[in-house]
């Protein structure tokens, strides 16, 4: 049986010599167990033995024999599943992953049969890897990896990829690599298995060399030839040791290598930089390595950014011209008519006397009253007449309904003093009573109170009005007036408008003193909705009765802006969907990158990147990949934009900085809300499973 042919290393005559010597690494009835379904696999079965500082080791045996399983034990890449690992006597079995790569980072050296060096990066980054981790910082990592490299042979490929290298030069790369952060105990698996014979005496050359200089040497191998190149052969089988011919008698502890100084730590701010650039530049080249999928994947992110950003600036722009708009007409506006539905069947209501509308100007909170007289009557130039809207206006009334002079002039002081018989009309008026291209200011226009032959236009004079007089009057045309509104909001009358000083109307269409409604201006020392409270008491302690409706205009600007905001938010959600979905995407191509990647992930915790590390890793690519489709998006939101804008000059579509501020925090979110997956299930994966897949 395989047990009756163990030998203890106990019993090895140059153990016994030196007995004295603490062991650098000693196994303690180690065993390492793996399940197959219902199968228990023993891949290392009560192994004990003790390696000192600076013997030369080879480990060998058949495909299965546990070999490699030791060595993964050996380097801290694998736990044992039972048993003790010491390392200078501190027991490392059950260490946590972090713990294990500080071992491998600080301790070890590693090198591979198939090299395992990474293709993004040339012989000195490759080289320099490990000191990345250990905090040196990048002069000093970079002066150790060419001198290693120039010692090795190599100091005239530092920038050369590893596809650009030999077999050969690339396994001196992984040896560079080794003795980065000093490489107390390098792990050579199958390093000449790879080599033509040249290149793998070469090899065992090199790895005699570093013993002589003081390195542990631990070399697996199946080669009985190879073996024989070490001082101190262990043989495996079926997970047990067969044979361990002991350390040698005459062997001696040589000094420190030069190489194996440890180089000097930098802060850990130094150190946090390092790591962050390492990170960055890593997801740059993984981004550069596959632009294809890189830039679909971009163009999710793009499409909803873009619909996030478009959205919101298009509808900032709409809701800002339309409040604008809406807010010289409503705000700081009260509006008082005559009538009201609820009343008593029977009840007449009662006109606003010059009293009342005193009254109301007495209260506190109100700038001024206004009242507003309007009558549809005929008008006509020419052999042309249409049905009018006369309106009398007063000297704030351009304003409060958002019109502007186009052509000619507003009314004067002058004008309503003297009740000067003269007119602005508006566009469609003007459209209505002239031919295209007519002059218009200076016309005289014939205002007739009564309605037009056959029509019922005399429904439409106001309640109560004295009987029309039946004699047209003429006005003089001083303005054409517009929409001050952008052409978005309007709040003109479906008839043509003409306006007449309110000193005309009242004397010459109008010969009542009372008002079927009026404005209150509001000064705003008082809330309004406290304002409108104080008006409807007021009137009805004048009135008798609620025969009249109120309406603030002030509460419903303010609602009205709620509900432009509300549908600004809604419309962002919309796009956000998007936005959603391509983050999707971005968590579904950083797993495939994840699974792609996974060798490359084990290299680096080989080298002793800590959990967190990745993590960074992948995180850092998530975001780099999300802020770029960010930045990609507000390009093409910035683009639609112009288009708008190109496209017609009533509504100023804008993309601000704030926008390209609030895009790059949302791509940052989502990568790090959609990267943060596939960076836990990176840094969650084994070193050795990870080394292991291709």
């Amino acid at each position: 049986m395989a047990k009756d042919l163990l030998i203890h290393p106990a019993a090895a005559p140059g153990e016994r010599a030196h007995a004295a010597a603490p062991p650098l690494i000693e196994l303690r009835d180690i065993g390492r167990h793996y399940r197959l379904g219902d199968i228990e696999v023993r891949a290392l079965d009560g192994v004990s033995l003790a390696i000192q500082t600076g013997e030369f080791v080879a480990v060998i045996g058949q495909s299965g024999s546990g070999k490699s399983t030791l060595m993964n034990v050996l380097g801290c890449l694998d736990n044992p599943s039972s048993g003790q690992f010491l390392i200078d006597g501190q027991d490392a079995s059950h260490f946590g992953p972090d713990e294990l790569a500080a071992l491998r980072r600080e301790r070890f050296g590693f090198i591979f049969q198939r090299y395992h060096l990474l293709p993004h990066l040339d012989a000195r980054g490759n080289a320099a890897l490990p000191a990345v981790y250990a905090g040196v910082s990048a002069a000093d990592r970079s002066k150790r990896a060419e001198q290693l490299l120039a010692r090795l042979g190599l100091g005239d490929r530092l920038h050369h990829k590893p596809n650009e290298l030999s077999g050969g030069q690339q396994q001196r790369v992984s040896i560079a690599r080794s003795l980065m952060n000093g490489g107390q105990i390098i792990l050579a698996d199958e390093p000449t298995g790879a080599l033509d014979s040249a290149s793998g005496a070469e090899m065992l050359k090199l790895l005699r060399e570093l013993n002589e200089r003081g390195h542990t040497i631990i070399l697996v191998t199946h080669d009985h030839q190879v073996a024989a190149h070490a001082r101190r052969v262990i043989e495996l089988r079926d997970g047990h040791v067969i044979r361990d011919t002991g350390t040698p008698v005459d062997h001696q502890v040589q000094a420190q290598a030069t190489e194996a100084a440890p180089l000097a730590r930098t802060s850990w701010w130094r150190r946090l930089q390092a790591q962050w650039r390492e990170a960055f530049a890593s997801g740059v080249q993984s981004l550069k390595g596959n632009r294809l999928r890189t830039a679909l994947s971009m163009l999710g992110i793009s499409i909803g950014i873009a619909a996030v950003v478009s959205i919101l600036a298009l509808t900032t722009a709409v809701s800002g011209s339309i409040e604008k708009d809406v807010s010289g007409f409503m705000s700081g506006r009260i509006m008082v008519w005559r009538g009201n539905p609820n009343l008593p069947p029977g009840s007449q209501a009662q006109a606003f006397r010059p009293t009342d509308l005193e009254a109301i100007r007495g209260l506190a909170g109100v700038k001024a009253v206004s009242t507003e007289r309007e009558a549809q009557m005929t008008a006509r130039h020419g052999a042309r007449d249409s049905m009018v809207s006369v309106l009398g206006a007063e000297s704030d009334t351009l304003a409060m309904r958002k019109l502007k002079v186009d052509q000619g002039r507003a009314f004067l002081p002058n004008d309503f003093d003297a009740a000067a018989q003269v007119a602005m009309i508006d566009e469609k008026a003007r459209d209505n009573l002239f031919k295209p291209g007519e002059k218009v200011v200076g016309r005289t226009l014939l205002i007739n109170p009564m309605a037009a032959p056959g029509s019922d236009a005399m429904t439409a004079l106001p309640m109560g009005a004295p009987p029309p007089l039946g004699v047209a009057f003429p006005v003089t045309v001083v303005g054409v007036l517009k929409a001050d509104t952008g052409g978005i909001v309007s709040f003109g009358s479906w008839l043509g408008q003409v306006f007449v000083p309110h000193t005309v109307f009242s004397r010459k269409l109008d010969l009542r003193t009372d008002a079927d409604q009026f404005n209150v201006l509001l000064d705003f020392t008082v809330p309004p909705a406290e304002v409108k409270r104080h008006i409807e008491y007021r009137l009805r302690a004048l009135h008798g009765a609620e025969d009249f409706g109120v309406w603030s205009a002030e509460e419903e600007f303010r609602k009205f802006q709620q509900v432009t905001g509300a549908m600004a938010l809604l419309f962002a959600g919309v796009g956000a969907i998007s936005l959603l979905v391509g983050g999707v995407g971005v968590m579904n191509i950083m797993l495939v990158s994840v699974s792609e990647r996974t060798r490359e992930i084990g290299i680096r915790m080989a080298v002793g990147a800590r959990q967190r590390d990745v993590r960074l890793q992948f995180l850092v690519e998530a975001v780099l990949l999300c802020c770029l489709g960010g930045l990609f998006g507000v390009l093409l939101s910035w683009l639609a934009a112009q288009g708008i804008n190109a496209a017609q000059k009533d509504l100023r579509v804008e993309v601000s900085w704030a926008a390209l501020g609030v895009a790059f925090a949302v791509s940052s979110l989502v990568g790090l809300i959609f990267g943060t997956l596939p960076a836990r299930r990176a840094a969650a994966l084994s070193p050795v499973d990870a080394l292991a897949r291709e």
